[in-house]
């Protein structure tokens, strides 16, 4: 199993699909936390001149087709499961000397030092995928054009986990906590607690250049982008449009991810990367 859903998320990241070898998807609904259904029109991505940094400019009117994204960043409990069935290698136990498995009282924090590959494989696994960056964008701003995914007001200790030290297991929040700091459309934690994995290849410049319909990024590129914030991030980096990046293999305290999925999509898909 595990062996199968390497090889068809590698396939994904160099811009294959199983269709295209004749495959079909196996369902493989094994997740089932709640998902939050966005539905398809317009929304504003991005920042205008003096609003936010260079990478996220234009700010421009985009369409998106309806999707669904979790409601909740994967928790410990959610990859431990998917560990234990696929006998996927584990990340690196941050709270002590033994295995994330046997670790007592980090069920429903976020799962951490996961790489994207490691993000890819849960969400295939769990019949989903990873959001693309716009979807992300979309679910945590809304259509209010807001700063935060709560709306406007600054953050603060309740609405996001943000400019922490490590402190162990009491870094980072459960991944159902925090109501006050939820999205419009009743996601949480899209700020702060940990950063999150997304589809797309990173480009500074590609807004500029991106379709208004449906954007899954560049074709190619050499980082992933990775977005949210996270427990150590400054409140300039909570905002909904802040960008952030970093290798597929990176692996931190603060990088964790959710899952997203077509509506109404009954199949597992492989990392689509390339689009």
């Amino acid at each position: 199993m595990k062996i199968l859903v390497t090889i068809l998320a590698l396939l994904g990241a160099w811009g294959f699909s199983p269709e295209a070898f004749g495959a079909t998807p196996v369902l493989m609904e094994k997740d089932p936390v709640e998902m939050v259904n966005i539905p398809a029109g317009t929304f504003i991505r991005g920042s205008a001149p003096g609003e936010g940094r260079l990478d996220e400019q234009p700010k421009q009117k985009i369409y998106l087709n309806s999707f669904a994204i979790d409601k909740y960043e994967v928790s410990n409990a959610r990859y431990i499961a998917f560990l234990e069935e696929t006998l996927h290698k584990p990340p690196f136990n941050v709270y002590g000397d033994g295995s994330l498995t046997s670790e007592k009282g980090i069920s429903d924090l976020p799962v951490v030092q996961v790489t994207w590959h490691d993000a890819v494989d849960y969400c295939f696994w769990a019949g989903k995928r990873l959001p693309t960056e716009a979807e992300w964008e979309k679910a945590a701003r809304g259509n209010d054009n807001r700063l935060y995914p709560w709306g406007n007001e600054p953050p603060t200790p309740e609405r996001a986990q943000f400019e922490r030290e490590w402190n162990g297991k009491k870094t980072l929040q459960n991944v159902n906590s925090l109501p006050a700091g939820q999205s419009a459309s009743g996601v949480f934690q899209l700020s702060g607690n940990v950063r999150e994995w997304t589809q797309d290849w990173y480009d500074a410049e590609y807004y500029p250049n991106a379709p208004d319909k449906n954007p899954k990024g560049p074709q190619t590129g050499i980082l992933k982008v990775i977005r949210g914030g996270s427990w150590r991030s400054f409140d300039t980096d909570l905002r909904v449009t802040s960008r952030g990046k970093g290798g597929f293999a990176l692996k931190t305290h603060g990088i964790g991810f959710r899952c997203a999925r077509d509506s109404g999509s009954q199949t597992g898909h492989p990392a689509q990367s390339g689009n």
